[in-house]
């Protein structure tokens, strides 16, 4: 395991603090442990095995979804188009078309949506097929600039039986849905924090999305507030743009964090990778790495008034004195 580094920091002091509680994370995971956060405005940042792949879970999906912004730029896609759910559409795992009647119409702007605020699964399929495939997506990702983001295959859950009698058994690879590194994911963020990822409009209309996302079970899992979409961040807690994945032995979370008052916006890739604990629910241990991961980031940034606000206990590695 790389020890945690700091690249650049004003404060070293804080800075060590911040490196020894991300190492003591690192050496206490059953598996590998991945980190970049930048402090965008002062180009301040920690890491942890940065530049070593992951697998990426659904966090993938938020690359799928700059690839159709490109699309759409080129004018090869239209957000607005119509699109109806098949039969052979539908996918299990996260989400909720997979468990829709066929036929549902909707847009492919609500593909996107859904893709992101609950890792959609059956819209994710979905929007791969209009790119035209893994392959083609990838393409994509070279043309913006991102090549250490890969998607290696469509989403081969099968569907429950509850709008399907007999649905097709599951089709499962052996290798990860997709696969990047933390340094590539925390980019693809800090530029559509520049407005830079195909075009201003499309970065904002994605930070947008990525606002909507329902899911704060990982990264934010300990803090004691969390602004709304529509609200500023504020003095009980920031605010998160962000797309997690979780799948057996692997949780990632990429996003930007807001901090409250000027204390401006950390993009940030945080990974639990290979771990032995494959279990789904609640206390799985890549959840509690992300949760404490999230809470050094915050408390590395937090620009007060008051205490970091994330619950006692969360800034201190388990079994940590």
């Amino acid at each position: 395991m790389t020890a945690a580094e700091l690249v650049t920091s004003l404060d070293q002091d804080v800075a060590s603090q911040t490196v020894a509680a991300v190492a003591r994370l690192a050496a206490a995971s059953g598996g590998h442990v991945g980190l970049l956060a930048r402090h965008l405005e002062s180009g301040e940042q920690v890491a942890c095995n940065p530049d070593e792949p992951i697998g990426t879970a659904s966090a993938v999906k938020v690359a799928i979804y700059a690839e159709i912004m490109r699309q759409r730029r080129l004018g090869r896609i239209d957000l607005d188009a119509a699109v109806v759910t098949r039969q052979a559409d539908l996918a299990g795992g996260s989400g909720v078309l997979s468990i829709l009647r066929p036929g549902l119409r909707c847009t492919v702007a609500d593909l996107c949506t859904l893709m992101i605020v609950v890792s959609d699964n059956t819209a994710t399929n979905m929007l791969i097929d209009m790119l035209g495939g893994p392959g083609a997506v990838n393409e994509g990702l070279d043309a913006l600039g991102y090549h250490r983001i890969r998607l290696n295959h469509k989403i081969g859950y099968a569907p429950p039986p509850l709008v399907v009698a007999s649905p097709q058994p599951s089709v499962l690879s052996s290798e990860p849905l997709g696969t990047a590194t933390p340094a590539e994911l925390c980019r693809l963020l800090a530029d559509l924090h520049a407005g830079t990822v195909v075009d201003p409009e499309a970065s904002a209309e994605m930070i947008s999305t990525l606002r909507h996302q329902q899911s704060q079970s990982l990264v934010p899992r300990a803090y004691l507030d969390v602004a709304d979409p529509p609200d500023e961040p504020g003095p009980d807690g920031p605010a998160v743009a962000s797309k997690t994945g979780s799948v057996g032995g692997c949780r990632v979370e990429t996003g930007l964090l807001y901090l409250p008052g000027d204390g401006g916006t950390v993009a940030y890739c945080a990974a639990a990778d290979r771990l032995a604990d494959r279990t789904m629910t609640a206390l799985a241990e890549g959840n509690e790495i992300l949760g404490r991961l999230g809470a050094v980031i915050l408390a590395r940034w937090w620009p007060g008034p008051g205490p970091v606000p994330v619950r006692p206990g969360w800034l201190t590695a388990p079994g940590a004195s």
